[in-house]
């Protein structure tokens, strides 16, 4: 799934019409922008960020500005355009394609263009009413063997050119815009709802860096329960993980039935990934409710349901919307942070941020 995603994120635009820099265009504040594009990106070790106009003409209604994001950490580095509309204040960050420009309707240019790019067939679906700026919503939808799963952009109001970008405001805090766009109100919540410091984990249980994170972060988030307003989505990265869904399905349906045993399984399957795949997830997840008295009667039709599994991909479809397609990722206190190769760099900020040492 991440590399599908990083397909479709490395088509940079190679066809903009030449134009005058904008550099000095009244009302722009670079200044502004810049601190936007720092909260936006990930939060990286001796990271240095660059934001330049683009001498060139993109999407209609908006300046654009090429985004880079250097970081000790590879893995951490990106570059991305930014959008930015000055009679509006929308911002966009992410990656911008040019459409093929033939007479067909943008729907069908855009079936083409995805189809060819997964090599599946791909149903697209453009918003019939504008956003600002003239931007119309998009979803291309393909099948999987969990259901539909889509990914979301926008089509600018020329409709040239498709953004598969993060949407926002430049007054107002990405973090809170990143929380609304992925659902935060859906998390599992523990510690304190009023607590200073606010950590949201997105991850995966069969990921194998996820473990380690967990054994790494668990100790430090039940030592700071009262100052701390932890909360967790599922992320399974379906089509690397072939019980990821699974394990995430048991998740939502303990929660629902048996919500004082969440965190007991949580902390259960992150302890047992090696030993989970040699039978069915059905059977491991059984086991675990009885030996924990869950009623196995009240959580089978849930772990069934079409209506949750398709929660589950819509989850994963809102995280890869907003460019997290990586796990575990951390938001602490409404920045990103990629947990890297060893994870130090993450666990001292998390711990820089409940007021340890």
């Amino acid at each position: 799934m991440k590399k599908i995603v990083l397909s479709l994120a490395a088509l940079l635009v190679s066809a903009m019409v030449s134009a005058s820099s904008f550099a000095a265009t009244p009302g722009v504040d670079l200044a502004a922008i810049k601190a936007y594009a720092k909260k936006a990106l990930a939060k990286c070790p001796d990271s240095i960020l660059t934001v330049d106009p683009v001498a060139q003409q993109g999407p209609a209604n908006f300046l654009v500005y090429e985004v880079n994001l250097k970081s000790t950490d590879e893995n951490c580095s990106t570059r991305k355009y930014l959008l930015y509309s000055p009679l509006t204040q929308q911002v966009l960050i992410g990656t911008v394609f040019l459409l093929p420009q033939d007479a067909r309707p943008v729907a069908a240019r855009l079936e083409e263009q995805a189809s060819g790019l997964l090599k599946e067939r791909v149903t697209a679906s453009v918003g019939a009413f504008p956003l600002p700026d003239g931007l119309r919503t998009v979803s291309l939808t393909r099948g999987t063997e969990y259901g539909p799963f889509s990914y979301h952009g926008y089509i600018d109001a020329s409709e040239r050119f498709m953004l598969v970008a993060t949407r926002g405001n430049l007054r107002t805090d990405p973090g809170t815009t990143l929380k609304e766009a992925l659902g935060v109100a859906n998390a599992v919540h523990r510690g304190s709802a009023k607590g200073k410091t606010e950590i949201i984990e997105l991850s995966d249980f069969e990921c194998p860096t996820c473990g380690r994170a967990h054994k790494l972060v668990e100790p430090i988030i039940a030592k700071h329960l009262s100052t701390v307003d932890y909360k967790r989505l599922d992320l399974p990265l379906f089509e690397h993980h072939e019980w990821s869904v699974f394990a995430a399905l048991g998740a939502h349906a303990i929660q629902k039935v048996a919500p004082s045993k969440y965190w007991d399984y949580v902390n259960f399957v992150f302890a047992n990934q090696e030993t989970i795949g040699k039978q069915s997830f059905d059977k491991t997840l059984q086991n675990f409710c009885e030996d924990h008295d869950i009623p196995w009667a009240k959580i089978q039709p849930l772990y069934r349901s079409n209506a949750e599994r398709q929660a589950i991909m819509d989850q994963v479809s809102r995280a890869f919307d907003n460019g997290i397609n990586s796990t575990p990722t951390y938001i602490v206190n409404g920045q990103i942070m990629g947990f890297g190769r060893e994870g130090s760099f993450v666990i001292g900020e998390i711990k820089k941020a409940v007021g340890e040492k």
